[in-house]
């Protein structure tokens, strides 16, 4: 009787059903708790020690310990609890999506690669640009260092990824090959650039200073229409006790009625006072930076002589290519009279020291001043002009035209008179990229290759990046 007396209070007021309405009640109240309390310990009196006696042979319904939740009668159907649902970072599903798009960019990746073929290598060029462009643009030493671990790592993490000998040579070869190659390329054009700018670069001088130099000549460019010399120094810092190298305009009026002595070029030892200053920063923001263009020319001050000069030491005898310059310059300034001549021994020895300011203006504003830079279409018309020449004139001897192969030795002959006007013109930046270039097509005419594709650029601006990384940021190079 007591058994079927106390029982735990009910959850619903009404049986949960087909058709029922579920109400719950209100929280139970401490008299629910303790009438709760009493009946499971009568239950276990009387069912464990045997006060009631033993439960299964009385016959009588044992009391459930736990109540009874109604949950309805079918538990899938409209009445029963749904089942909680996760979120969606709790599911497994958002990540294996991630994971399905990931494989299907590097199988679309590596597709790509394998259809490029031989068309993947000049983007390497690129990547070595964009290494010396990166360096220029973070400021300090650590970040250099970072980018550089950062691309070495990258290239470490894709061969660790995709190791050699298992199942990427089949599925990621061609990725794995151009991320290591890329990242590796990368970090060689950071520290390219980086060493060029420690082996070349010294700091400038404090302050402007007027200074007694004594130094020898390292080079002299004649600049006539502005009626002056300018000469750059290699001279040895008295307070500093460093070595300097200096550039310095000397006016033509005050080397006197004798003009400029004969000794004078490279090699010699000069005396003079000059008024030096440091590197001039840009005038307004994007524009030319002298200071950086000065770096890595080694120039650590620029001014001008005030005073006279002092020969010291004539300079050694015998014949160089500045002497060379110079005196075929003065030669077509001397046939060709006026501005006429001036552009002409621009064209032919790259000296532009006589262009007066007003031809100088006027091809600014006209949008030629390019012209007056040795670059690929004089580089191009020399060495076309030597090819065709030498092929015609070989050609008129029968015996040598029937044995030997003429495009090949005019094309030996078109690359040895390039080299040459390209040394005979000072060996500017444009110059040799030109001249790279150039010699890149006549190869590819013996080899019997094409001669012009992308690849020739690559090659010749990764040359030209490899001898001067810091005319990657330079409109010259960037037009080309």
């Amino acid at each position: 009787q007591l058994n079927n007396a106390v029982r735990a209070p009910p959850i619903c007021r009404k049986p949960v059903g087909e058709g029922a309405k579920r109400v719950t009640t209100s929280p139970p109240g401490p008299a629910d708790d303790v009438l709760l309390s009493l009946a499971m310990g009568l239950d276990f009196l009387f069912t464990s020690n045997g006060l009631g006696g033993n439960r299964a042979s009385r016959g009588d319904m044992p009391m459930r310990d736990v109540p009874i939740i109604p949950m309805g009668e079918d538990p899938g159907g409209p009445d029963a609890v749904p089942e909680p649902r996760p979120g969606h970072w709790q599911s497994v599903q958002g990540l294996s999506s991630i994971r399905d798009a990931g494989a299907q960019a590097a199988d679309r990746a590596e597709r790509f690669l394998a259809e490029a073929g031989f068309e993947r290598a000049p983007w390497l060029a690129v990547v070595f640009a964009s290494g010396i462009i990166t360096w220029f643009v973070l400021p300090h030493p650590w970040q250099w260092l970072a980018a550089i671990g950062g691309g070495l790592g990258l290239a470490l993490a894709a061969r660790v990824i995709w190791p050699p000998g298992s199942v990427a040579d089949e599925t990621r070869a061609n990725l794995r090959l151009a991320v290591m190659a890329c990242a590796t390329v990368f970090a060689f054009g950071m520290t390219t650039v980086w060493a060029r700018s420690a082996i070349v670069g010294v700091p400038p001088i404090a302050r402007p200073a007027v200074v007694l130099i004594e130094g020898r000549v390292l080079g002299r460019e004649d600049q006539p229409a502005e009626e002056r010399l300018r000469l750059t120094l290699a001279m040895r810092d008295a307070e500093a006790g460093v070595a300097r190298k200096v550039r310095v305009n000397v006016p033509l009026a005050a080397l006197g009625k004798g003009g400029v002595p004969e000794g004078l070029a490279e090699g010699a030892v000069v005396r003079l006072r000059a008024r030096l200053m440091p590197p001039a920063s840009p005038m307004l923001p994007g524009s030319y930076d002298f200071a950086r263009a000065a770096w890595f020319q080694g120039l650590s001050a620029t001014g001008t002589m005030v005073g006279s000069l002092t020969l010291v030491t004539p300079a050694p005898g015998g014949s160089g290519i500045a002497r060379w310059q110079r005196a075929l310059s003065h030669h077509v300034r001397l046939a060709v009279p006026g501005s006429p001549g001036a552009i002409a021994a621009a064209f032919a020895s790259g000296d532009r020291g006589g262009i007066a300011e007003s031809d100088e203006a006027a091809m600014r504003d006209s949008g030629l001043t390019h012209l007056l830079s040795i670059s690929g279409l004089h580089v191009s018309a020399v060495i076309a002009a030597a090819y065709f020449a030498v092929l015609r004139l070989l050609a008129l001897w029968p015996a040598l035209a029937l044995r030997v192969r003429l495009p090949i030795v005019a094309a030996a002959g078109g690359a040895l008179v390039g080299i040459a006007y390209t040394l005979l013109t000072g060996a500017e930046v444009p110059t040799v990229r030109s001249c790279v270039a150039a010699l890149l097509v006549l190869g590819a005419l013996v080899l019997g290759r094409e001669a012009l594709s992308l690849r020739m650029v690559a090659v010749a601006a990764g040359f030209v990046l490899l001898l001067w990384p810091e005319s990657a940021i330079g409109p010259s190079f960037q037009m080309s």
